[in-house]
């Protein structure tokens, strides 16, 4: 690299981790520069410098670890204080305010930078006691704006230390309110200002991860989580929010459909889950047909938006849609929908080794979509290949059992794919 390269990425890198202008961020790498050129350096000295960096961020007297306990002690105090003066923040307002923007600041940096220097500290009991006052926050009456940034605060708390999600989260009354604050909301977003659309994201983001976690709730939580007027709002959300040219309509969108899948990989059973029924019991209120028209296109491209380690979200979503014993798939879906769905599923096949575990997921959908529906060389284009596909997984000796098993029942209640 020559100097100019150098000196372009130090400022760029300067710039992206201090959001600095790149006045300052030049400044800034010009003294940094001043400093280098007043020693010599051996190579092993760069090794020690390293090393010095190293130990500089385990340092237990590191500035970020006395920055963020003074926060939340602050954070504290106005939460009591607030309690004590009958619900009113008074003086406290701004105080809070620069409080919690600084302590959001801080933790965002560090999950962006792969940082988990705080993680001890957040596990100390003491210090336990001070973020339970912060959560106690979201139930108090102090704004959209401030319930949205708290919420986001015990997210990346979250992703820091996940033992404080098990530990402190789930049973707290946070869960509730983010509910409370979804619900409250869901029909006027744009009425009450731009705050109150990035506060929606930010509870159905923390309920998503919270929901990940896989850890069991409490049981007012799930009943309130599993009601079907709570999941109409998130419904309405989707349907009514949806703009291809604003961007933060999407993630408020996406946010709403994240929540879902995390949510519908917690019921086993198609014919006992709550968002199923509740997508029946409001068919005549609201269409759905963008929630269909999204769950397609993530399904097309392969992509699962919550990135869960066993399973694929937005198949076991499809599939519940399509178990036989309700008929929701023929309720929310066109002809088209259940053609490009089976189309992308022979795709995939094709593309797959019958020795892939994923490959049972797509088989598995097809042989529920095929319990009602039949294929033909006219409603689909890929007859021939899926039927050349079962020929060729059957004919592997080391295919997995149960990618034979459905294949062969397949086969055995539509005759016409095999080849023989």
């Amino acid at each position: 690299m020559n100097n100019d390269d150098i000196v372009s990425d130090i400022i760029s890198l300067i710039h992206s981790t201090t959001k600095s202008n790149y006045i300052i961020c030049s400044q800034l790498s010009s003294k940094i520069f001043s400093y280098l050129s007043q020693i010599n350096l051996q190579d092993n000295q760069w090794n020690e410098l390293n090393k010095a960096v190293e130990r500089f961020e385990q340092n237990i007297d590191h500035p970020d670890l006395h920055q963020f306990q003074q926060l939340i002690e602050t954070i504290s105090i106005c939460s009591n204080d607030y309690e004590e003066r009958n619900y009113t923040l008074g003086r406290d307002r701004n105080i809070l305010n620069d409080s919690i923007n600084q302590l959001r600041d801080l933790l965002k940096s560090h999950i962006d930078l792969h940082c988990f220097l705080l993680a001890k500290l957040i596990q100390q009991q003491n210090i336990r006691v001070y973020l339970i006052d912060l959560m106690n926050l979201t139930g108090m009456n102090v704004g959209n704006q401030i319930h949205g940034i708290l919420c986001d605060i015990v997210r990346f708390l979250c992703q820091i230390d996940p033992t404080f999600a098990t530990s402190n989260v789930i049973d707290h009354p946070i869960l509730l309110n983010c509910i409370q604050i979804i619900q409250t909301n869901t029909n006027n977003i744009y009425s009450k200002g731009d705050n109150t659309k990035s506060t929606v994201i930010s509870a159905l983001n923390l309920l998503t991860n919270l929901l990940l976690t896989n850890e069991p709730f409490p049981v007012n939580t799930n009943s309130q989580l599993s009601n079907s007027i709570f999941l109409k709002c998130i419904f309405q959300l989707i349907e009514n929010n949806h703009d291809d040219d604003d961007d933060n309509d999407d993630e408020l969108v996406l946010s709403s459909i994240k929540f879902l899948l995390s949510l519908n990989l917690r019921f086993d059973y198609p014919n006992q889950n709550p968002i199923i029924r509740t997508l029946i019991a409001i068919i005549e209120q609201i269409s759905c047909q963008y929630l269909i028209e999204r769950l397609i296109l993530l399904f097309n491209r392969n992509i699962d938006p919550i990135e869960h380690k066993t399973t694929n979200s937005v198949i076991k979503f499809l599939a519940d849609l399509f178990d036989d014993q309700n008929t929701t798939s023929d309720i929310l879906l066109f002809d088209s929908d259940r053609r490009l769905i089976i189309e992308i599923i022979s795709r995939e096949l094709t593309d797959r080794l019958c020795t892939d575990e994923a490959t049972t997921a797509y088989l598995s959908l097809l042989e529920l979509i095929l319990r009602k529906h039949t294929l033909t060389h006219e409603n689909c284009s890929r007859y021939d290949e899926l039927q050349a596909c079962f020929q060729s997984y059957l004919s592997t000796e080391n295919c997995l059992h149960e990618n034979r098993f459905i294949i062969n029942e397949i086969i055995r209640q539509h005759d016409w794919l095999s080849m023989i």
